[in-house]
């Protein structure tokens, strides 16, 4: 599953956003639906200048609907960043597909994701937005019956057209990898802790932000009705 949304956090005035992919290679199947919620923190250390910055909390939903065998489709209300200071992080809404290219029985399962996310607000009458295209590759292992294992690499893009000097000279450019272990508790629950690091290129207003992000979460996954696997 695509987040968009997930990491970053490159200035003060930039917060944090999500990157994390919270999910596995595998599809939900046709007309299953799941539900994620969940959270988790991030830290980025920003060089030249020097700059640290930590968000602990950082809020994240979703549903997933099976359109076919080997696809689905999500949505995702999650954290994305702000060019504003006194705003930081806001929710937006992020859309992704999942397409498997591997078999059911494949040892390992390997899908690809696109998607691309978008954040709105209005704050003393000043009209705030970011948008965020990009792509990832999951590649998965099932280690049991109930536990699986994924290995997630990610490519992104955040624009935000409407901070001072525009989209040219506001934007931040994300590529990395995360791990994540998917567990059934039961038929029906499960969890899925990720950690991921990922290298941050950037600037805003003129003034490059490179550097490198951890982030660390976990979603509790609700299947509504009997997928084949987790996604």
């Amino acid at each position: 599953m695509l987040i968009i949304l997930a990491f970053c956090g490159f200035v003060h005035q930039l917060q944090a956003q999500w990157l994390l992919n919270f999910g596995t290679a595998a599809t939900v199947a046709p007309k299953d639906f799941a539900f994620i919620s969940g959270t988790g923190g991030q830290v980025t250390f920003i060089k030249n200048p020097a700059t640290n910055n930590f968000t602990p909390f950082l809020a994240h939903a979703g549903l997933r609907l099976g359109i076919s065998r080997n696809v689905d489709i999500g949505y995702r209300l999650c954290t994305v960043t702000m060019p504003w200071s006194s705003v930081g992080p806001t929710l937006g809404s992020a859309f992704d597909a999942k397409i498997r290219l591997t078999p059911t029985t494949a040892p390992y399962q390997v899908a690809v994701i696109v998607g691309g996310g978008y954040a709105y607000l209005t704050i003393l009458d000043n009209h705030k937005s970011a948008w965020s295209p990009g792509t990832a590759v999951s590649v998965t292992r099932q280690l049991n019956v109930n536990s699986s294992i994924t290995f997630n690499g990610r490519l992104l893009q955040t624009i935000i057209p409407t901070a001072l000097g525009g989209k040219a000279n506001n934007y931040v450019n994300i590529w990395g990898g995360s791990i994540g272990w998917a567990h059934n508790l039961n038929s029906v629950v499960g969890i899925i802790p990720e950690l991921g690091i990922f290298d941050v290129k950037g600037q805003i207003n003129h003034v490059a932000n490179n550097g490198i992000g951890l982030q660390v979460g976990m979603v509790l996954k609700v299947d509504f009705k009997k997928s084949q696997s987790m996604q």
